[in-house]
């Protein structure tokens, strides 16, 4: 049996895109689809099924109960597509005068809301007074729209999610990861340099992919997460729970700074093996290089996952090899070495791919799970629900 959402459309340009989530949801979900009275201004409901109106009928009985009551006590999930910046501050004070934001008022489950108005409305310090007061609720999450060309012609944040973008984001928060719901969560990715020089450095062909998709499912399955990163393919930004780091020793010591308040720390970064011995303070200039500043010599560098499982305690750490082939023998000696619980074994093959495939190996009782090759973002899912299911 299909899950009952409802899909709340809110008057804003964005709402023409809003009948293409509705037909993608059908696919896996039973949809209610409930309009307010501007964003029917904005798409055509032919033919289709919705609720506008708070009591669309006469009551005579006293027993009886509106819409909004039996909408929200048969659902499990609140969608606003779009969220206008008007709907946004009336259920952000308790305002409840249509049925979109009563069946909001009504619900006590999650609600995903994708904004989508001109930038200088989104960056209007009311609208974050009410997005701060909506996720102090812990039942909203607050997708954030995109950056680029706005219905007015200007270019700024405020651009809607399309359709199939929201779709995969709704799909991600939709799975459940129960044991990961109260874990403090510590994720690191990306991959790191070993500088030569000032300005030159050597690193690998990590596109931090798998990481990102890690993060993005952590941060609405976890109680806390903290991510410490490299360098990506997509540049990322840092605040309080996101920091970036160039060095292992900078990985190293950040990831400490976290790990005795961590539940769970995983570790997906493409760190060096090997750093530059010789390394020069300055740039080396191309008319004065010697035979001496030519050859590089290379020394063993700081195993960041091995020192994180030196000091493990409470901690269930999950470490990542990359490896020409599976070879299980290997990658046994690195569960046993590096004090892991669990080690994902990838192929070389990955690296800048949107597709992987992987072996699991549970330390707990010697057992290796085997997935198909599938897209990073299928196997983050896979490892999540690994780990989930294998907390002592």
């Amino acid at each position: 049996m299909k899950k009952q959402i409802n899909l709340i459309i809110s008057g804003g340009i964005a709402a023409s895109k809003s009948i293409e989530l509705y037909n993608l949801l059908k696919k896996d979900f039973e949809v209610k689809l409930i309009v307010t009275k501007n964003a029917k201004k904005f798409i055509k409901l032919e033919n289709l099924e919705y609720i506008d109106e708070i009591f669309d009928r006469d009551f005579y009985d006293s027993h009886h109960y509106g819409d909004h009551i039996k909408i929200a006590f048969e659902s499990t999930l609140n969608i606003v597509y779009p969220a206008s910046y008007n709907f946004i501050g009336k259920i952000a004070n308790g305002i409840s005068d249509d049925i979109a934001s009563l069946v909001f008022a009504v619900s006590n489950y999650n609600t995903i809301l994708f904004p989508s108005m001109n930038s200088n409305m989104y960056l209007n310090p009311i609208l974050t007074k009410n997005k701060d007061l909506l996720l102090s609720t812990g039942n909203v999450h607050w997708v954030e729209p995109k950056y680029g060309k706005l219905a007015s012609g200007h270019e700024g944040i405020g651009r809607a999610l399309e359709p199939f973008e929201a779709f995969k984001i709704i799909k991600e928060l939709n799975y459940e990861f129960k044991n990961l719901k109260d874990k403090d969560i510590l994720l690191n990715f990306g991959k790191t340099r070993s500088y030569i020089d000032k300005v030159r450095y050597i690193t690998n062909a990590s596109s931090g992919k798998m990481g990102l998709e890690l993060k993005k499912l952590l941060k609405t399955n976890s109680k806390s997460l903290i991510t410490v990163f490299g360098d990506t393919l997509n540049p990322l930004n840092q605040d309080d729970n996101n920091f970036y780091v160039k060095t292992n020793n900078e990985m190293l010591e950040k990831m400490l700074e976290n790990y005795y308040y961590s539940d769970i720390v995983i570790c997906s970064a493409a760190l060096y093996d090997f750093e530059v011995e010789n390394y020069i303070d300055q740039k080396i200039e191309k008319r004065a290089m010697s035979e001496d500043s030519m050859n590089i010599k290379l020394t063993e560098a700081t195993d960041v996952l091995k020192e994180l499982g030196k000091l493990k305690t409470n901690q269930y750490l999950v470490g990542f090899s990359l490896a020409n082939d599976f070879d299980l023998n290997k990658a046994w000696v690195k569960v046993k070495e590096k004090n892991l619980d669990m080690l994902i074994v990838n192929l070389s093959s990955a690296m800048e791919s949107d597709t992987n495939k992987i072996k699991i190996l549970l330390a707990k009782n010697n057992e290796i799970i085997d997935f198909d090759s599938n897209t990073k973002d299928k196997i983050a899912l896979d490892i999540l629900q690994t780990i989930n299911d294998n907390l002592y």
